[in-house]
């Protein structure tokens, strides 16, 4: 039988996400959106691949047209009121095979213009669906909420969206909660590059805020606010509310593919995925969601050398069995280890720790540290010399080590001098030799760490 996963909800102090009896939980998801289209065999090898990965959260998307594997549409005659059966029994097989595997499963019962096909203008109705599908998964820790995919789709991506559309997107959301009464995690998917925070941060069913920081190996070069930034301005909202990148760059997606449309321009890297991941969860984001190109939609190949070509896909061409062991998705659980290595949970973002410019683009220096100053980490996404104001931490003797995020291993740095002023070299330096600094307090009268520190 599929093990029951331990209720999730938001920390006391609004930033992080802990399971019902305190324990911290790092969502470190993966964007199976169109698993739909998996028969059972394949869903399960995916979820035990997935699983082993050291992902714990999937996020899937049901839809409001497309048919299964099996051919079965989600709705007869296109009618959310009239649900296909045969459909939502093989969506209920996946979520219960997650569960067995460890996984939660982040629903996302229709994208933004499904929304405005499906529902119009009518909240009433979207409510009723609400209802139905909560219903549907009442009582299963294990299921989250996505309550749209791209919201801002309902009006072309335009924003704002009219006050009518944001309330079919509400009233999706208070009909979901009318079921589970606040005790399955909620949030909202946006476009790119934004937030949920400036349509939905003050609405009492938002569990966490989302964002999209989109499809740009660096979103600075097309004018764009980097996911740094972004989550800056979702933290900076009240009442506080934890927040996560819930679609970057996907691995192997073309650059900017939505932009150009092209899909022959430079593909993202593992270096890429790593330094979204690192500067989002550097910057206070509760965890953060990978993505391939060839994983999302379940993609084959139907000829050898075959580039899927806009508007079928943005430049599919892998099998996604095959993708699932791209470089990106292997060093993900790295960060997840090291971030759980942290003896508490609170981190806190904090750019004062870098003298001078903490650097601009791919350059960009992420810091963080505990709030009693007993342990901070400096993302270097370059492996570029970085001074650190030690002074800033509050503490004496620091010990320093490097963190490897393609190895997930630990190597000493030389100590601090006051002759070196605070400057820290990486082991190596380039394109794709990102590190982590970690500095960890020691006392005052002893060379033994003050407290147990992630390195300790």
């Amino acid at each position: 039988m599929p093990r029951d996963l331990p209720p999730l909800k938001v920390s006391e102090n609004g930033r992080y996400l802990i399971t019902a009896d305190g324990k911290p939980f790092f969502w470190l998801a993966d964007t199976a959106w169109w698993i739909r289209r998996l028969p059972p065999d394949d869903a399960e090898f995916y979820l035990a691949h997935r699983a082993r990965q050291g992902f714990n959260v999937i996020q899937v998307h049901p839809g409001y047209e497309e048919a299964d594997c099996a051919g079965n549409p989600p709705f007869t005659g296109s009618d959310p009121a009239d649900p296909n059966e045969p459909f939502w029994r093989n969506m209920d097989a996946v979520v219960a095979a997650a569960r067995g595997h460890g996984l939660y499963v982040a629903v996302v019962p229709m994208w933004g213009q499904e929304y405005g096909k499906a529902f119009g203008a009518d909240a009433a109705k979207a409510r009723r669906f609400g209802q139905w599908i909560a219903r549907r998964y009442a009582g299963q820790s294990d299921v989250l909420w996505i309550v749209s995919g791209e919201y801002d789709s309902i009006n072309a991506f335009r924003l704002p969206i009219s006050a009518e559309q944001k309330a079919v997107l509400n009233s999706v959301a208070e009909g979901l909660r009318d079921v589970h009464k606040g005790t399955q995690l909620m949030t909202i998917h946006p476009g790119a590059a934004r937030t949920s925070a400036g349509d939905f941060h003050r609405e009492p069913w938002l569990s966490f805020d989302m964002l999209q920081s989109g499809h740009q190996i660096d979103s600075e070069a097309y004018g764009l606010a980097e996911n740094h930034a972004l989550i800056a301005q979702a933290l900076a909202c009240s009442p506080p509310k934890p927040v996560l990148d819930g679609e970057p760059t996907y691995e192997d997606t073309p650059d900017g593919v939505w932009v150009h449309r092209d899909v022959n321009r430079p593909r993202a890297d593992g270096p890429a995925v790593r330094r979204k991941a690192y500067w989002a969860v550097f910057a206070g984001a509760c965890g953060h969601t990978y993505g391939h190109n060839d994983v999302y939609g379940f993609f084959k190949l139907a000829f050898p050398g075959q580039v899927q070509p806009l508007p079928q896909g943005p430049g599919q061409r892998g099998n996604w069995r095959a993708s699932l062991n791209a470089q990106g998705a292997t060093h993900m659980h790295y960060l997840r280890q090291l971030i759980e290595s942290c003896p508490s949970p609170d981190r806190i973002p904090d750019q004062s720790l870098v003298v001078g410019d903490a650097g601009k683009g791919l350059d960009h220096v992420a810091a963080m540290r505990a709030p009693d100053g007993s342990w901070a980490m400096l993302y270097l996404p370059q492996g570029k010399p970085v001074q650190v104001a030690l002074a800033e931490l509050g503490i004496g003797r620091v010990r320093a080590s490097w963190f490897n995020p393609r190895t997930g291993s630990f190597s000493p740095a030389p100590d601090p001098t006051p002759a070196r002023k605070g400057i820290f070299d990486p082991p190596t330096s380039g394109e794709g030799q990102d590190w982590v600094l970690v500095l960890e307090a020691l006392a005052t009268d002893s060379s033994s760490p003050a407290k147990a520190g992630p390195n300790g």
